[in-house]
């Protein structure tokens, strides 16, 4: 079966960029300022806001850190219930149509080379209460009924790369696809964003990073201008701020020279990366984008230089 993510975390990995039409001109600020507010000084300082931050919603355990991958599908929608059915639980309507089982009590809730941590692991009705707490207007669609679950594990992309978590796997009554859910308690995962607002200056948001250069370089992925010469194209440049507990970084365009003609780019962007260079290894630290506060996963995302319109 394939398994495919939810589309509530599509939209980290379906940014567009919208290339300007217009005379490309100086930016005044000076080469890989964004904003003619805010400097590296600045971006420091709002790091380390946001690492504090952080730290204080729980980061200590950055493997725990799922963002929002607490569900996945099994397998495709057939055509004759998939629009409703995918409607219905992207706005959790599920309703339970069996008895499912009890929680099994203390287990290990992540499982990756070399590690894990014990914890406990919730029953299959609490799983599914999470799962159908942000019910919302379907307009007319006809919920989904539950009618069993079996523990098992779940992949997730994290910034200690790629982990395992247990989880519940539901059967619905009417099709072949199978719905997981992290049998976690809300209490043992850390969630972002946190509570954080982005600022001008900012920069851009990291997709994702790969580890290299025994573990002090993050190569970071991103959607920006395309790699070409003249005004449609970009060149970049990337900022690591560390902190005990997590590491900021962001993506700053590298201004070009005007050329003080008016030239029309094509609506497209592409995928993108810059190096950082840590002071000290990674660990297990985790790597956050000051753009948006959310946790940026290791792995690549997106084959590199691949159009994304």
């Amino acid at each position: 079966m394939r398994r495919l993510s939810p589309a509530l975390v599509s939209t980290a990995l379906a940014a567009t960029l919208l290339t300007a039409c217009g005379s490309v001109g100086s930016n005044p600020t000076g080469p890989g300022s964004s904003s003619p507010t805010q400097d590296h000084a600045d971006r420091a300082k709002r790091a380390a806001d946001l690492a504090d931050r952080y730290a204080k919603a729980g980061g200590g355990s950055p493997a725990l850190d799922l963002g929002e991958q607490l569900e996945q599908q099994d397998a495709d929608w057939e055509p004759a219930v998939g629009e409703n059915a995918k409607l219905a639980w992207l706005t959790g309507h599920l309703v339970q149509a069996a008895p499912l089982p009890a929680a099994p009590g203390k287990g290990k809730s992540l499982n990756r080379p070399g590690a894990g941590v014990s914890g406990t692991v919730i029953s299959a009705g609490d799983a599914l209460a999470a799962m159908t707490a942000r019910r919302t207007d379907c307009g007319g669609c006809t919920d989904l009924r539950v009618t069993g679950a079996e523990l098992t594990t779940m992949d997730v992309r994290t910034s200690a790369g790629q982990v395992q978590v247990p989880a519940w796997r539901f059967s619905l009554e009417g099709t072949a696809v199978r719905l997981l859910r992290v049998a976690l308690p809300a209490s043992g995962l850390v969630r972002t964003p946190v509570d954080w607002s982005p600022a001008p200056g900012d920069g851009q948001g990291v997709e994702s990073f790969e580890l290299g250069g025994g573990g002090r370089t993050l190569t970071l992925t991103f959607t920006g201008k395309p790699a070409e010469p003249g005004a449609c194209g970009g060149d970049y440049r990337g900022e690591a701020f560390e902190s005990d507990r997590a590491v900021v970084v962001t993506v700053l365009e590298v201004p070009r020279e005007p050329t003080g003609q008016d030239i029309a780019c094509a609506a497209i962007g592409a995928i993108r990366t810059v190096d950082v260079r840590l002071d000290r290894a990674l660990g297990d630290r985790t790597v956050l984008s000051l753009a948006d506060g959310r946790a940026v996963q290791q792995g690549s995302a997106r084959p590199i230089g691949q159009p994304v319109r």
